[in-house]
Formats: structure tokens, C-alpha cells, sequence
């Protein structure tokens, strides 16, 4: 044997030639390899997702939109509004340190609500003492009390009161009927009038089998009912313009303000009160059967129709027994009449007006 390789022919070598230029023009063969995705593949599919995301939430809302509208049952339902005893229930915090969550008070110091006659008696006298409080002594199932409970109509609305109430009188043993809305209402404006809290014999003057009227609406009192007045707004303007004469009771300070409760210039012609306000009014003049010697500003430059509108309104709520409410017409047609006017009312003058219109 040769150590020397034998040569090719040159057959051989123009055949590895051919091979070696076939193979050089194909791809290579693959090999399993980690290539990450570009970063912009990964973008665009993310933003893909996210649309599709928000697409089906946008249909699915849509859906369940379109399913309520239709009448359908629905997914989600609303849920269903309390009961005057369930809302009562939660008003009644206000209540429990005094009375506790039993209802049955602290011996000695603060009355029971259980099996007394005050919660299952009179439903005027009980609305009475929550509207405005009370004062002792009192006996409660037959025990005296000699303490003091604030009233609570500047602070609850009607809805809360009624509640309350419905909820102490259908708990720990009481089973008497609800007291609505509207008896809190008719009530309230029945003692609109009453500053202070009541005592036991107040109370004990208001009949056990007393009824309660409607509240008087301003339809049944012939006021336009077209405008809603805001007496919020009214009560604001009072507390900002009128609180410092008259005071928050509306009492007055006598013998240099005239009270706004129990007065005529207050419940009886509005276009008369309306006068007052725009050009005031200049003393001497009798209110409730006590003589007063002031002055009273003019506000008719500086409240607007609707301002004057809202403060009338208000105090004739507040003090004048529930008088109905005045609108910015009539305030506007009084303006035509008197807007000119230079000087204040004389108490002569005033009483020139009719008592009402």
C-alpha cells in the first residue's frame, strides 16, 4: 500500500466542482435557534388586545344597556329603596345615647321608649315633641323625668322624622302604624309659630284623638304654583339680610324690632309684605299688639326679584303659619308699582292695603 494519495482525475474534480456550486445556492439547512420578536411585533399586538379589550366592554355595556331599556330582566338590578322602619332604624343613632338601643332608656335620667304613652298615644303629640323638643318634667309610664330633649325639625328632614318615628313605635314590643311624610309636614307648619321646647301640660293640651289636617298647599291657598321657590336659598338670605333684628326665632327684640311671628305684615297680603321689603318701613307701628319706633331698610335696590321672592317665602313658611309662598312675578308687578317709590312705609300707609289679596 501507498502512503501517497492517489490524485483524482480530473473527472472527479469537475463533478465536486458541480456539487460544491449547487450546494452553494441553496439555503442552508434550518437549525433550532431562540430569535426573540421584534419589539414593534410586540407592540402592534399588544395595542391589538387592549382594542379588543375595550371593545368588548363597550359591546357588553352596551348589551346590558339595550337589555334594561327593553323591558328584559336585567343582570344588575337597582337596589330596592329602605322602608320608613329601615331608614328609621339608622335615623335613630341620633336617639340612642339617650334612650339606648333597647329603647329603654337610663332609669332616672332619660325616659323609655318601651310601653310608653307618649309613643303609642298621640301621633300629633309625639311628631310635636320631635319637631320642637321637650322640657321636664314629664311623667313617662309612670315615671318623672326631669331632663331636656333638643327638637329636631332645623336638623331631619320630614322623610328622616317620619321614619324615625315609624321605626320607635314597630320596635321592642310596639306595634303601632306608620306615621307618614305627610303628617310631619301638616304638623309643622301647624306650629310653625312655636319657638320653644314644649312641657307636659302644652302637650297634654293638644287632644289625645287630635286629627291631622293637610298640610295647606299654595294651590289651596290661591298663590300661583307655576314657580317652585327655593326656601333653602330663602332661609340663607334671612339668616345673611334679616337674623340680627329679628332674630333666628323671628321674636324680634322688643320694644326695637317688631317679631315676625304672629304678624299680620307677615301671613296676610303678600303684595303688602313685598312693599315692606322693597322700600321698608319707618316707625311707629304696632305688631302683635305691642308698639315698636324704628326704622326698617330698604332692600329693593339690593335683592333681586327672585331674592326677595325667596326671603318672603321663607319667613312666611317659617313664621307666618304656613303662608303661601311668594314668586318673583308677584314681586315683579309690585316692583312696577312701588319700584319708585323714595320714601319708607308709614304704618297709616300699610294699613291702607287690604288685609289680603
Amino acid at each position: 500500500m501507498s502512503n501517497h494519495l492517489e490524485p483524482k482525475n480530473s473527472g472527479d474534480s469537475d463533478d465536486s466542482l458541480k456539487v460544491t456550486a449547487a450546494t452553494k445556492r441553496e439555503f442552508p439547512d434550518p437549525v433550532e435557534e431562540n430569535h426573540p420578536l421584534p419589539s414593534f411585533v410586540l407592540i402592534l399586538v399588544g395595542a391589538v388586545l387592549s382594542f379588543g379589550l375595550v371593545y368588548f366592554q363597550m359591546y357588553q355595556d352596551g348589551a346590558n344597556a339595550g337589555t334594561k331599556g327593553s323591558g328584559t330582566a336585567s343582570v344588575e338590578q337597582a337596589p330596592a329603596e329602605p322602608t320608613l322602619a329601615e331608614l328609621g332604624k339608622s335615623v335613630y343613632a341620633n336617639c340612642q345615647p339617650c334612650h339606648q338601643a333597647s329603647g329603654l332608656g337610663i332609669a332616672g335620667q332619660f325616659p323609655t321608649l318601651v310601653g310608653a304613652e307618649w309613643v303609642s298615644g298621640s301621633e300629633k303629640r309625639l311628631i310635636a315633641i320631635l319637631l320642637k323638643g321637650l322640657s321636664g318634667p314629664v311623667k313617662v309610664a309612670g315615671v318623672t323625668y326631669n331632663g331636656a330633649m333638643p327638637g329636631w325639625e332645623k336638623t331631619l328632614s320630614n322623610k328622616k322624622i317620619a321614619a324615625v318615628l315609624t321605626y320607635i313605635r314597630s320596635n321592642w314590643g310596639n306595634t303601632y302604624p306608620e306615621i307618614t311624610e305627610d303628617k310631619i309636614a301638616a304638623v309643622k307648619a301647624e306650629f310653625a309659630a312655636k319657638a320653644d321646647a314644649w312641657n307636659e301640660a302644652d302637650l297634654l293640651a293638644i287632644p289625645e284623638n287630635a286629627t291631622i289636617a293637610a298640610a295647606v298647599t299654595p294651590t289651596t291657598q290661591g298663590a300661583a304654583p307655576t314657580v317652585a321657590v327655593d326656601l333653602e336659598a330663602g332661609k340663607a338670605q334671612y339668616q345673611a339680610i334679616c337674623i340680627a333684628c329679628h332674630q333666628p326665632t323671628g321674636l324680634g327684640l322688643f320694644p326695637v324690632f317688631p317679631p315676625l311671628v304672629n304678624s299680620d305684615y307677615v301671613k296676610g297680603n303678600p303684595e303688602r309684605l313685598i312693599a315692606i321689603v322693597l322700600n321698608g318701613v319707618i316707625g311707629p307701628i304696632t305688631v302683635d299688639g305691642k308698639a315698636y319706633t324704628n326704622m326698617m331698610p330698604a332692600q329693593g335696590a339690593v335683592l333681586t326679584d327672585v331674592k326677595i321672592s325667596q326671603v318672603t317665602s321663607y319667613v312666611r313658611k317659617a313664621f307666618g303659619e304656613g303662608a303661601s309662598p311668594i314668586t318673583p312675578e308677584q314681586v315683579a308687578e309690585a316692583r312696577k308699582k312701588y319700584g319708585t317709590r323714595a320714601t319708607s312705609w308709614s304704618e297709616a300707609e300699610l294699613l291702607a292695603f287690604p288685609a289680603a289679596n
